[in-house]
């Protein structure tokens, strides 16, 4: 096993390598341009190898990379400069269009803004307003005015957490908070665009789940699995299921996708066996499972699935085999290229992390033992599943939660096969709503089964020792896990000492660089 067997790695590591480089340096217009400068002569190097073919393929593997790498960091880099912005001091009046849903806080309503004035047009602003009737009534599209200072993100008032850095790698440049008397509702843009569409379409169908019937936790599960909604999701209920460890069931993801392909693939049989015409299926299986993703606000879960999706669909239909590890690889660095700082969203991190560990050490994990019987094979595959899952997302839970969930195994055994049938039956929902009788037994269904998965999740929490108390406190210790994590896998595959002294290598290391710096404090 070698990372040459899976070509999109190859391209994968340097970008990211580059994104991580380009944010420990102060992101300015200087360094944007320098990077430009790099990279023109890295291209032509590359361009240049590739023609001469083999004579110089290493030259052009290193050229590849290296252009990647600058890449990487140059798209950082210019992002970056595009969200900071110096506010005035001064107050003044500015025009935004709100792009969400209020989002009720303690004691006012966040109001997210794309502010449309020539001097800061495009930026995105939080905007907190006091809980007033106007609030409420507030939706996406509709333009605001409002007066006051902007200022930018800061840590003011947070503690363990750089909540400034969160703000500017999730675009926002700016934060404030202003009276009733303050700001007001203009009329709304006559012409809304396709992400402020996609978010009025998925609240009107939130609003029609509620209308159906479902309420409380029932329509706030519903609605995350279906349509990637969690607003309206209560802290508790999040916690439950992260203390738990089934969080990741509420995201829109590769389960959810496979469901819904199962069904339009279901929908479509007579091109199964037809030479030539099953790229006409997987088109139409493909084109609606996009525009599914861009109506729920493309989330990074479903994007990564679809994109993998796709390029097995793509495979297939030119039929050639392709490694799930090669294209995982492909679409983190397509996610990656439109959006460098979607690196640093949890949801990437655990996503992707989630579904690697699952490809690497599943087949390991699930060939340790055999059965007979279908239904122990089902249960130990899910245990399988969940164990690798766990095991390739561990580091990131406990460096970002400072806590790991003990009972996981026995929660996903569960949660997994409930969550397949609640998302099955959102769907067959949309199918019946026309018929009063099934959509009410649908509906009941659906809200026994919550009822139930709630319940165990309650249980399970309330175990002795539910959650252990962890601490990662430096994000170069998660690398150093990982590297550990890998390095024991290709042991355990290649049967080479080699790996596994590396393995203690990077133990080593680890050890010396704590030393080091408990000496350097003193």
């Amino acid at each position: 096993m070698k990372i040459a067997d899976w070509p999109s790695m190859r391209l994968v590591i340097p970008l990211i390598g580059g994104i991580l480089i380009s944010d420990t340096i102060e992101n300015t217009g200087t360094l944007t341009e320098l990077l430009c400068c790099m990279l023109v002569p890295v291209l032509a190097m590359t361009f240049t190898s590739f023609l001469y073919g083999d004579k110089l393929a290493r030259l052009y593997g290193a050229g590849l990379s290296l252009s990647f790498f600058l890449i990487g960091a140059l798209l950082y880099s210019h992002s970056m400069e595009k969200v900071h912005v110096r506010w005035p001091d001064s107050k003044k009046s500015y025009t935004g269009i709100v792009t969400e849903w209020p989002l009720e806080r303690k004691a006012s309503y966040r109001l997210d803004l794309m502010l449309q004035d020539s001097c800061c047009y495009g930026k995105k602003i939080y905007l907190y307003v006091p809980k007033d009737s106007m609030a409420i009534l507030t939706e996406p599209g509709h333009r605001v005015i409002f007066y006051g200072s902007v200022k930018e993100p800061s840590n003011e008032g947070v503690i363990g957490f750089d909540y400034a850095s969160y703000l500017y790698r999730h675009g926002i440049s700016g934060t404030l908070w202003v009276p009733s008397d303050s700001w007001r509702q203009l009329p709304a843009s006559e012409k809304p665009g396709l992400r402020v569409k996609a978010v009025r379409m998925r609240r009107h169908m939130f609003e029609k789940y509620r209308e159906w019937g479902l309420d409380g936790d029932g329509l706030a599960i519903v609605a995350a699995v279906s349509l990637g909604e969690k607003r309206d999701m209560d802290d508790d209920l999040k916690e439950l299921y992260s203390d738990s460890g089934t969080s990741h069931l509420l995201a829109v993801s590769g389960l959810h996708v496979g469901i819904m392909c199962s069904f339009l693939y279901f929908l479509f049989p007579m091109f199964m066996n037809r030479r030539g015409l099953s790229w006409i299926r997987e088109l139409i299986v493909m084109t609606a499972m996009w525009g599914y993703a861009v109506l729920i606000g493309l989330p990074v879960s479903i994007t990564r699935s679809l994109v993998m999706f796709t390029t097995l669909s793509i495979c297939r239909t030119v039929g050639r085999e392709n490694s799930s590890i090669n294209s995982l690889a492909f679409a983190a660095a397509v996610m990656l290229l439109f959006d460098p700082t979607a690196l640093y969203d949890i949801g990437f991190q655990l996503s992707f992390s989630a579904v690697l560990s699952i490809l690497l050490f599943e087949p390991l994990i699930s060939g340790i033992l055999k059965f007979r019987s279908k239904i122990a094979m089902y249960v130990w595959n899910l245990i399988s599943v969940s164990t690798a899952a766990q095991i390739g997302t561990a580091p990131l839970v406990i460096y970002s939660f400072s806590g790991f969930p003990t009972y996981f195994l026995i929660t996903n055994l569960f949660a997994i096969p409930i969550i397949f049938v609640i998302v099955s039956l959102s769907m067959v929902l949309w199918g019946v709503c026309w018929i009063p009788v099934l959509r009410i037994v649908v509906v009941k269904l659906l809200s026994f089964l919550i009822y139930v998965i709630n319940g165990i999740m309650k249980l399970t929490v309330s175990l002795p020792a539910s959650r252990i108390e962890l601490t990662i406190d430096e994000p170069w210790k998660v690398w150093a896990i990982y590297a550990i994590m890998f390095l024991l896998y290709r042991w355990i595959v290649e049967k080479r000492i080699r790996r596994f002294v590396q393995a203690l290598s990077v133990v080593a290391i680890w050890c010396t660089v704590v030393l080091l710096l408990s000496f350097w404090t003193l």
